[in-house]
């Protein structure tokens, strides 16, 4: 077991949705731009959309050098889901949805971003393709 003083500090990125044109309204907005907390602490990532008709909100997570994965996602007849440690929270009248970590592991350190999409039917769905990503340098452990 480790000493109090020697606990692993995790650090969360983001990155923001591009917007369409100079001027244009972003789609998505995520905050904070990023985060560090020590192992075992709760995290919660912010993210707001403004298109009513958006109905599938994925989160992804992605480590330096490798592709995004999808984490945990909601539609919005849902206000919260759970999976493990991850709990996404939804809230449809302030077109506002959150994700919370609890018990952070240093494994956790990643770039973490959110999309939105229109409604759709089931299997047609796809994330809102105006997100830019932007990788941040691996924190040291």
């Amino acid at each position: 077991r480790r000493p109090e003083d020697t606990r692993v500090v995790t650090e969360l990125w983001w990155v923001s949705g591009q917007q369409k044109e100079k001027g244009a309204q972003q789609q998505v907005k995520q905050s904070p731009q990023s985060l560090i907390i020590q192992e075992g602490e709760i995290s919660i990532l912010n993210c707001t959309y403004v298109d009513s008709t958006f109905d599938y909100f994925p989160w992804y997570w992605q480590y330096p050098g490798e592709g995004p994965a999808l984490l945990i996602a909601i539609r919005s007849v849902r206000n919260k889901i759970e999976d493990g440690r991850f709990t996404v929270f939804f809230n449809k009248s302030a077109k506002q949805f959150s994700l919370t970590m609890t018990a952070s592991q240093p494994g956790d350190s990643a770039t973490y971003f959110c999309a939105a999409s229109p409604q759709c039917s089931a299997g047609t769905c796809s994330p809102y393709p105006n997100l830019q990503l932007r990788l941040q340098p691996n924190p040291a452990m």
